[in-house]
């Protein structure tokens, strides 16, 4: 089974990536600290990482630099309450696939997902 690994201190998110992910048959992995999260994906490989940007351990861009570092093919997705085009532009150039921004809309940013990882590669995702 494919894992997916989210990474957020919003308690309300994990439960709802849980929930999205769990029901697409994706085992879901997720922590609350940045460096746990760094941990968690040199030990489990997943297919994916949900990383959001505001983390109070560990800056998520920081998280994002450490975990591409040890695999540059990392697929990883952040996601944020506080986005800008540059914050978005600086996430891209440092390997993200896309920033999500986090909405009071849950259905839009539901959608928003599924449309990123369908476009890289996601099995059976609807």
């Amino acid at each position: 089974m494919e894992k997916i690994l989210v990474i957020d201190d919003d308690e309300m998110d994990l439960q709802l990536m849980n929930l999205l992910f769990t029901r697409e048959g994706y085992e879901v992995v997720k922590t609350a600290d940045g460096p746990q999260g760094i941990d968690l994906y040199k030990r489990l490989s997943p297919t994916f990482v949900f990383l959001d940007l505001g983390l109070p351990s560990k800056n998520g861009m920081d998280v994002l630099k450490e975990i591409r570092e040890f695999d540059g093919k990392a697929r990883i997705v952040l996601i944020t309450g506080y986005g800008s085009e540059k914050v978005a532009h600086e996430a891209l150039q440092l390997g993200a696939l896309d920033l999500i921004e986090k909405t009071w809309d849950v259905g839009s940013m539901l959608q928003r997902i599924k449309t990123v990882l369908n476009a890289f590669g996601a099995k059976n995702f609807s």
